[in-house]
């Protein structure tokens, strides 16, 4: 059992107090993933960003410093990407627990910048509506406004500022563009008013969550209260240890459900309904088209059948390149090795130092560059898949065949990961949220076959197996090794299974996770990650594009879908119960 995150077991400080011109600031960019947050980051800081893990977790902590026109130092931290202060993942607990100023060693932020993504701006509110409402001074850093424009959509800036209480800033991260303005911003973000909640309680909730708010406050949330009391009132389980909360929970539940309330679902309906009305007012959509070369794209790669058959061919073509294509480079390694051991052999007289140098040296370190070709090409593909946007729609695919063995699309993406490396798989299934399918993905990843095994599996396919042409245009060879890999692909399978069904039997969570490069459509499926306490379910129809909603960008695989402009509560109502 993981211990209990001290965001959980401590109160939030006070708000710290406003800087003066030329002082150091403490920056927090928090935002969902694929916001271009990192981007933002590399943009303000030149990439000047030091890089290590938070104290007693592996989670990556990247922070960097740039100078503002006041001559002041101002320190920016890029939080981990999450959909929600609700948090189901170390990744996510961290992102709370430094905007709450409760990790050791890491300041409380003097400012928060919240990356929006402008394409996608109702689903990446729900966690903006969050941090406003703890209460420090925010700044609204609305990213790839340029996209948004060009697939149809206009956001009044201004608008948005009124709706929001905080000033939103128009950026192009990538293009460097509205930076000048964000840094006065953060500069002056201090000195304006504290943010507020937007939008209001129905009576009956309020008067509910009354007792529960006082019993956090007694507790120190005082900036907090508000936000973790509506947090709270839907969260199935918590490990604060506040005397009384638990009761106090308990009767708010009862009255919620007597005023005919659903309180698990009571935080989603009201923030989405506010978010829904800001969204009409702020939002300017063009008549849209019928459609992207995305869309048709997935109506293949996402098929039922033609999907998983789509991902076999791609595997094979991986695998069978690391023969075909990396021969020509192997050959030409292999000759500029001989060649100069010849002429390192030519310059020096018979001895040791010359068998030191060409049998040792030369010929030993040779023997395994060699193959270096090889793993470039492996590596190469890999790259290429994530960047594409195919990694993503595999993970979909194949997470009817992980629910098979007891783990979820999630665990697909650390364990393929380790067929580069290993190291990096492991380190990848830290964003999965249900600790023991976390574990097990952790100790099946080193059963995949790694880059470094290529060596081992050339000389074994090369020396036994011989270079026939299959179907005219496969060879024998690159069949063997995708087979090789299929083997430990399967054997991590199989002992995945019987880890989920022994030492760590529990069920299987549903997946949600975001497909990039969609359709210029506005988002219809029910967006901002997890509501408290309940996982979005995602296993709709595979073979069918309506179960996952068409957002610019990015999108989401749900079944939470509606046509049209449905509501919100409704899409709340369909995606909890």
């Amino acid at each position: 059992m993981e211990a209990p995150s001290p965001a959980l077991t401590q109160a939030p400080p006070t708000p710290p107090p406003a800087k003066q011109a030329g002082g150091v600031l403490h920056v927090a960019l928090v935002g969902n993933p694929n916001t271009g947050k990192t981007t933002l980051f590399n943009a303000l800081t030149g990439m000047r960003q030091r890089v290590g893990n938070y104290s007693g977790v592996t989670v990556e902590r990247v922070e960097g410093r740039y100078r503002d026109a006041d001559e002041g130092t101002v320190t920016v931290l890029d939080l981990p990407g999450t959909y929600s202060l609700s948090p189901t993942s170390p990744d996510e607990q961290i992102a709370l627990d430094v905007l709450l100023g409760l990790i050791p060693g890491v300041p409380a932020p003097d400012v928060v910048v919240v990356v929006l993504d402008a394409q996608n701006l109702e689903r990446n509110l729900f966690l903006a509506s969050q941090v406003l409402e703890i209460g420090l001074p925010t700044i609204i850093a609305l990213n790839q406004v340029d996209a948004a424009e060009a697939s149809g959509q206009r956001i009044d800036a201004v608008e948005l500022t009124l709706e929001l209480g905080v000033p939103v800033v128009p950026i192009v991260a990538t293009r460097r563009q509205g930076l000048d303005v964000l840094r006065r911003a953060i500069r002056k973000a201090p000195e304006l008013p504290r943010p507020e909640r937007g939008f209001s309680l129905p009576p009956e909730a309020a008067q509910a969550l009354g007792p529960v708010e006082a019993c956090l406050v007694s507790a120190g949330y005082d900036g907090a209260s508000s936000m973790e009391a509506l947090r709270l009132i839907g969260a199935e389980h918590h490990p604060l240890r506040i005397p009384e909360l638990d009761a106090t929970l308990v009767r708010a539940r009862d009255e919620l459900e007597a005023a005919g309330i659903h309180a698990r679902s009571l935080e989603a309906e009201v923030r989405y309904g506010w978010i829904a009305e800001v969204a009409e007012r702020v939002v300017h959509r063009a008549e849209s088209g019928t459609g992207s070369i995305t869309d048709r794209i997935d109506s293949v790669a996402l098929h039922r059948f033609w999907g998983p058959l789509l991902f076999l061919v791609v595997m094979a073509l991986v695998f069978q390149s690391i023969f075909t294509w990396a021969a020509p480079l192997m050959d030409a390694t292999e000759g500029l090795l001989a060649w100069l051991g010849s002429a390192v052999g030519s310059l020096l007289p018979e001895g040791d130092l010359q068998s030191l140098l060409v049998d040792g040296v030369i010929a030993g370190v040779g023997s395994v560059l060699v193959f270096l070709p090889q793993i470039v090409v492996l590596f190469l593909f890999i790259g290429f898949l994530e960047d594409s946007g195919y990694m993503a729609r595999a993970a979909f695919i194949m997470d009817r065949f992980m629910r098979g063995v007891g783990l979820h699309g999630k665990s697909f993406i650390p364990l393929l990961s380790s067929y580069a490396c290993a190291v990096p798989g492991i380190m990848a299934a830290r964003t999965i949220e249900n600790p023991k399918d976390r574990i097990a993905t952790i100790m099946v990843a080193p059963l995949m076959s790694c880059s470094a095994r290529i060596p081992v599996y050339t000389l074994l396919i090369g020396t036994f197996i011989p270079s026939v042409a299959v179907a005219g245009i496969f060879n024998l060879q690159g069949l063997t090794l995708l087979g090789m890999y299929l083997l430990g692909t399967v054997t991590a399978l199989l002992m995945a299974a019987l880890f989920k069904r022994t030492l760590l039997r529990g069920p299987t969570r549903p997946m949600i996770m975001e497909l990039p490069l969609s359709a210029p459509e506005p988002a219809q499926s029910f967006p901002g990650g997890e509501p408290p306490g309940q996982a979005l379910p995602a296993q709709g129809r595979h073979d069918h594009p309506g179960t996952f909603g068409g957002a610019v960008g990015t999108r989401y695989l749900s079944q939470a879908h509606a046509s049209g402009r449905s509501s919100c509560r409704s899409r709340a109502r369909a995606a909890i119960s």
